[in-house]
């Protein structure tokens, strides 16, 4: 198994535990070179291993904003503060400090993940139960982590060979090496083989709704969206059905619990989330370039697109929750995205910069998972199934539509964009399907062209065959590794 790089091994080290923990375990701080002997020392790790992902640079805000912004979900309007710009602009380098941040956090994560896993077996004053639960919970973070930096820094496993593409270093413990990047083919399978294991050593009992901690529906929630990403459409329905069984998650129904579920980040749709406090908050996080008034009226960088906006229909309440129709300090009124609306536990006063825990897993998205995968089995009338029951519990009225063959196929696709839309998945859904995507300037009624949809105003067309899908090697990782190879193109 490959190693950790020397970049980030410096990195780690000068890291220590220090951000605001959760409250499920001991909130001391370990330094990252501090052995692990017992189980508050395990359980003040494995606080760290969960504190990583709270970043900024990862689901705190830029992972998924960068992704929202790649897309044509999105445009920045005109006299925009060019935050985020170069991933709006898809004109990012190697030298991109947000896209070397992310980098060093996910291993950061991997490796204190890892330094735990390790740890465990020497461990004597804990019963099996409870070091079970802590490595099942290390190994999915570190499976986690290992599956984003692969779907960022890879191309998409269904549009290359993935016995021969590269993907990113597998890493599994701690060690001063250059490391060379491992294959698609076995960075996807460790993810999975990680997300197993941990499956078979959580309890059942354990899995709860709106949970800040990994379970085992969390694992199977992982699986499933793995396997998807693979085009492995058996497995995908197996784990999707898996989470779906579970009578502890629950579709919301009506326009106040989804609201309330995007408000107080809790909510019985939730599978997991990414559990920020109070604490953790800087004042930027996802929503803050989508709405953000702080400073009078919304200071909004980017707003949705005219087709994602039209895209929802009569009698679907998604529409006034997703969207807010507001003035913005650009003296127009537009349909601002409201998904990261603050949470008021956040907040002292009405004022908001959209500051939210990131779902990273939804029931909403295993219905769509396993519709997605049920109909590319051509197994039409089960995959119906799903779409019509994610529908029927987000517009009122809904009569169950009948579809099949590619119609279906086609509905299914439009249904995830509408129901996953500002959460992150464009990008990765775009990619995995070998599609691109061209920006059409937002013309507002009044006032005409609105927007920038790419450089120097014109159209932004994205092909599939686009470089830039695979987010560059940073610049740092390639000096201090000679063994690791730079994506092409930068």
């Amino acid at each position: 198994m490959k190693r950790l790089s020397i970049i980030i091994a410096i990195a780690l080290f000068a890291v220590t535990a220090c951000e605001d923990f959760l409250t499920k375990y001991p909130s001391d701080q370990v330094v990252a070179d501090q052995a692990i002997v017992t189980v508050q020392d395990a359980e003040v790790a494995l606080n760290g291993v969960y504190s990583g992902f709270k970043s900024t640079a990862y689901y705190g805000r830029y992972f998924v904003a960068h992704a929202d912004v790649q897309t044509d979900e999105l445009q920045s309007v005109i006299g925009y503060s060019n935050q985020l710009g170069e991933f709006y602009k898809w004109s990012f380098l190697s030298d991109n400090g947000e896209i070397t941040d992310a980098w060093d956090i996910m291993y950061k994560v991997i490796i204190r993940a890892s330094n735990l896993i390790d740890a465990i077996p020497d461990i004597e004053d804990g019963d099996e139960s409870t070091l079970n639960q802590i490595e099942a919970e290390a190994r999915m973070a570190r499976a986690l982590a290992h599956f984003d930096l692969v779907k960022a820094f890879g191309k998409a496993y269904t549009q290359a060979d993935p016995n021969t593409e590269l993907g990113v270093p597998i890493i599994t413990t701690f060690e001063l090496n250059k490391p060379e990047r491992n294959t698609l083919a076995d960075v996807y399978k460790f993810v999975r083989d990680e997300c197993i294991l941990a499956k078979d050593a959580f309890d059942a009992a354990g899995v709860a709704a709106s949970s800040a901690y990994f379970n085992k529906a969390s694992a199977a929630a992982l699986l499933a969206r793995v396997s998807l990403y693979m085009g492995e459409w058996a497995d995908a329905v197996s784990y999707s059905t898996e989470v779906i069984d579970y009578s502890t998650f629950e579709l919301e129904t009506d326009s106040a619990g989804l609201a309330n579920m995007y408000l107080t980040d809790q909510g019985d749709e939730i599978i997991f989330k990414i559990g920020l406090t109070k604490g953790d908050y800087d004042g930027r996080y996802i929503g803050y370039n989508y709405y953000d008034n702080t400073q009078g009226p919304p200071s909004s960088d980017y707003i949705p697109a005219e087709w994602i906006i039209n895209a929802f229909g009569p009698g679907d309440y998604r529409d006034d929750v997703i969207f807010k129709v507001d003035s913005t300090k650009y003296n127009w009124a537009w349909p601002l995205v409201w998904k990261y609306p603050g949470n008021p536990a956040f907040y002292d006063t009405e004022k908001t910069t959209n500051a939210n825990m990131y779902k990273v897993f939804r029931l909403a998205e295993m219905y769509l998972i396993r519709a997605e995968a049920l109909a590319e089995q051509d197994l039409d009338e089960l995959a119906l199934t799903d779409y019509n029951t994610l529908r029927g519990a987000r517009i009122v009225g809904y009569v169950d539509e009948d579809l099949s063959g590619q119609a279906l196929k086609d509905a299914i696709w439009e249904e995830r964009q509408r129901e996953l839309c500002f959460e992150g998945h464009q990008l990765w859904d775009l990619k995995r399907k070998g599609m691109g995507f061209t920006r059409i300037p937002i013309a507002h009624p009044d006032l005409g062209t609105i927007t920038n949809p790419g450089p120097s105003q014109s159209q932004l067309t994205v092909e599939s065959s686009d470089d830039r899908w695979q987010w560059p090697i940073p610049d740092n990782e390639l000096r201090a590794n000679p063994n690791i190879t730079p994506n092409p193109g930068y």
